[in-house]
């Protein structure tokens, strides 16, 4: 007889809660919030698209497919990938970049060239967007099948190689 009491009690307390106008109002806040949250986007801001040709050399050994990061003084980022295969001097390499925030894509893009013309393994890029800020970098090759992934904080004297895998 005492439990049914204190079930009965313990029942009219717990739905009395859900018919009290406070109850429903912290329930609306809830709800505005989840759809608050669920409709923000995403920080990045808006993309910007970048095209660069690269300036072709040939090692002076053969070196294997990687990308080399380096942080010059006025900001400025030199990317040079090692292991071209398959371009000559009068073809191209040249990288189609994607910026959104501090991410940035990097597609590659390799025209081979006149078979009869001098082979190059190297091309160099002059990054002139990049701020003093930490960076997310992702450079892909598709016609090689190869792909690298580096984190790069741009401070006069970074210095970063990364093989391609």
């Amino acid at each position: 007889m005492l439990i049914n009491i204190v079930i009965g009690f313990l029942s009219f307390v717990l739905l009395s809660v859900f018919q009290t106008v406070e109850f429903y109002v912290i329930a609306a806040v809830i709800a505005a919030a989840i759809v608050a949250y669920s409709a923000k986007g995403s920080a990045g801001g808006p993309a910007r698209q970048i095209l660069l040709a690269g300036i072709l050399t040939r090692a002076e050994r053969h070196v294997s497919p990687m990308i080399e990061l380096i942080c010059n003084d006025d900001g400025t980022v030199v990317l040079r990938r090692y292991g071209v295969e398959g371009v000559t001097l009068s073809g191209a390499v040249s990288l189609a970049i994607t910026v959104i925030g501090f991410d940035v894509k990097i597609k590659e893009r390799i025209v081979e060239g006149k078979p009869d013309d001098e082979v190059v393994d190297t091309a160099s890029f002059v990054l002139d967007f990049m701020g003093e800020e930490r960076y997310f970098i992702s450079y892909t090759s598709e016609s090689a099948g190869l792909f690298v992934a580096t984190a790069l904080k741009n401070r006069p004297g970074n210095h970063i190689v990364k093989s391609m895998q």
